[in-house]
């Protein structure tokens, strides 16, 4: 219960400062805050911050609640997981009278995923994943917009071996 507590005082804690602070650290039009859902993202916030013209960098925390009470035995359980991401973005087509960025996007990240319930399991609860999208920004207004992207990951988890997962995502942003 402790540990639940903790995790969504840190979550809270997350989503006050980017949302009290974010406009005001940077200058106009180079940062966005987000809330999505996605895989490996889970349900996430994030910021990203423009660092060259067609260019972003981003970081998001994500949680995904239980899909079932301990249930282990259960192929397809999980537990409580909270995931954390960091990004790069490469807008390299297309044009919007929103937005001097092109709507197209490369991201390349790195994503690191936690079961908080890890202890229920014979493995450590501890799922790195690096990933390939493509994507689109779909700009709703100059300030607004909704991001979708997909493409595949790799997961770099030792005891599973490598694999290739699905990697996708949808947000909506809001521009500062």
């Amino acid at each position: 219960m402790k540990n639940r507590v903790k995790t969504l005082y840190c979550i809270l804690l997350i989503v006050s400062l980017l949302f009290s602070s974010g406009g005001r650290m940077f200058g106009q039009g180079k940062v966005n805050i987000s809330a999505g859902i996605g895989f490996p993202d889970l349900l996430n916030i994030g910021i990203k911050y423009r660092v060259l013209n067609q260019a972003k960098i981003g970081l998001s925390i994500g949680y995904m609640l239980p899909n079932k009470q301990n249930n282990v035995t259960d192929q397809f359980f999980w537990g409580n997981l909270l995931s954390f991401a960091g990004d790069i973005y490469y807008h390299f087509a297309g044009s919007s009278k929103f937005s001097d960025m092109r709507p197209w996007y490369g991201r390349i990240g790195f994503n690191y995923t936690r079961d908080l319930n890890h202890h229920l399991y014979a493995h450590e609860g501890k799922y790195p994943y690096l990933y390939l999208r493509i994507g689109k920004d779909l700009y709703l207004n100059k300030n607004d917009g909704i991001s979708i992207d997909a493409g595949w990951g790799i997961n770099l988890n030792g005891y599973e071996g490598f694999s290739f997962i699905p990697a996708l995502g949808v947000c909506y942003f809001h521009r500062f």
